[in-house]
């Protein structure tokens, strides 16, 4: 398999269930807690590989069920091998700015379930006595200046970190920003503590700013949420909504795996097992994939062009509209132009990539190489220091000859070893996965082996 191959199937592998449309109730297994398979003696149920497939076809309707069921079983081990190999504070590395990983997971687990079985959901809230989620909220006083006091300080203090610590979490566990009833009967309550470990920076400072409508906002979230989580329980059971909340945290570990690899969404991410494969890669390699991607290194080489210099915005103003309403170039830039080239109709004759071995292009050439050719540019000011004089440029691109970047150019060495070592990188992760399919013991069920037909 070819390694752009590999990174889709590993790709696939770690989102079987990612980005989820609203969509009515789902297939369901004749159990919920029915196991579909086996992985290592430990049970992955049927609850979990429905779903998943379920969401899968919301993505791609021709999507197997077997694949899902083989996805998620590979994700299992991938993500045992993954906190086994790095832990799970290299895997989720940035959580003080981002959200915790469970955080993350229960979010994920609170939009599956409302994706899948939302209207059912809608459908039973219907039959509250006040007909919605707002009935189950009670009366709940505003917390006191005082007691936020004495969780966040004193306002108005210098802090350089805004994470609470353990005596905090506990005072803020005292009080209460919401209280409501259960629909199976009891009273439950979300606190600020409760409020506070779900947030990432943006929402501590929000906290530390005693923004009271936020914390408000976001224990009413805390409230749907738990009502998802609640009715999901007594609809399929604790141990299914357990088991699909471990799937999704094998898909996060596995996708966090991926980006330790180079091999996440966002290509120029840091990564330092793709820096130690980059410097691995020779130059026989480097030359060997410009061979085959000579297509993806071309450049601009040499742009025929003109310009128009103005001493200031207005003057480019206008000089600008004359030259929409169809005015000659080179005509307004020996009229208007206050570059010495302005005898000439503003030529600057061929302007290439490179005047010397080594130099790049000012930042007039490189605005000459981003314009199409025969096309007027708009106005641009001049590179200069807030409150300094700058004149402004309008540049027309007459002709323009392309190239290739040189064979032995660092540009060219960058993006080849980069590329050469994104390959390295998926193929190792693809290798792994089949050889932990091989030493793993796995056990298809009946349930497991349920038909591929629409639910």
């Amino acid at each position: 398999m070819k390694p752009l191959r590999l990174l889709r199937a590993l790709a696939g592998a770690a989102c079987v269930t990612c980005a989820w449309p609203a969509m009515g109730a789902c297939g369901q297994p004749a159990s919920a807690a029915a196991v579909a398979a086996r992985i290592d003696g430990a049970p992955l149920l049927a609850f979990s590989v429905e779903s998943s497939w379920c969401m899968a076809r919301a993505a791609d309707p021709d999507a197997q069920r077997s694949a899902t069921l083989e996805l998620l079983i590979a994700n299992r081990l991938l993500a045992g091998e993954a906190r086994k190999r790095f832990g799970e504070a290299a895997l989720w590395a940035g959580q003080r700015v981002g959200f915790a990983r469970e955080v993350s997971i229960d979010d994920q687990l609170v939009s599956t379930l409302r994706s899948l079985y939302g209207k059912e959901m809608e459908s039973d809230l219907r039959q509250l006595p006040g007909v919605g989620l707002d009935s189950l909220l009670r009366p709940t006083p505003p917390l006191s200046d005082a007691e936020l006091d004495a969780v966040f300080g004193k306002p108005g203090a210098l802090r350089l970190d805004l994470s609470l610590g353990e005596a905090q979490l506990a005072q803020a566990s005292k009080l209460v920003l919401l209280r409501f009833g259960k629909p199976g009967g009891g009273e439950g309550s979300i606190s600020l503590a409760d409020v506070a470990r779900r947030q990432n920076v943006q929402g501590r400072v929000a906290l530390f700013a005693r923004e009271r409508d936020f914390m408000q906002r976001q224990a009413r979230l805390q409230v749907a949420s738990w009502y998802v989580l609640d009715w999901s329980v007594r609809r399929f059971g604790a141990a299914s909504v357990a088991d699909l909340r471990r799937v999704l945290a094998d898909q996060g570990d596995v996708q966090a795996m991926m980006r330790l690899h180079g091999l996440g969404d966002d290509q120029h991410a840091g990564s330092r097992l793709l820096d130690t494969l980059a410097g691995q890669v020779g130059a026989g390699q480097v030359r060997a994939y410009y061979a085959r991607r000579r297509e993806d290194f071309v450049r601009i080489e040499r742009v025929r062009a003109r310009h128009i210099r103005l001493p200031d915005e207005a003057a480019a103003r206008r000089v600008a509209a004359a030259l929409a309403g169809g005015a000659d170039f080179a005509a307004l830039a020996r009229r208007h132009s206050i570059a010495p080239d302005a005898g000439g109709g503003g030529s600057l004759g061929w302007v290439r990539h490179e005047s010397q071995a080594g130099s790049k292009p000012g930042w007039l050439a490189q605005l000459l190489f981003t314009q199409a050719p025969g096309q007027v540019s708009a106005p641009v000011r001049s590179p200069a220091g807030p409150g300094r004089h700058a004149p402004w440029e309008i540049v027309l691109v007459e002709e323009r000859v392309q190239g290739y970047q040189a064979a032995d150019s660092e540009a060219v060495r960058y993006v080849a070893s980069r590329a050469l070592a994104r390959e390295m990188a998926a193929a190792q992760l693809t290798a792994l996965r089949a050889g932990l399919l091989r030493k793993a013991r796995v056990e298809i069920t009946r349930a497991g082996m349920a038909g591929e037909g629409p639910a």
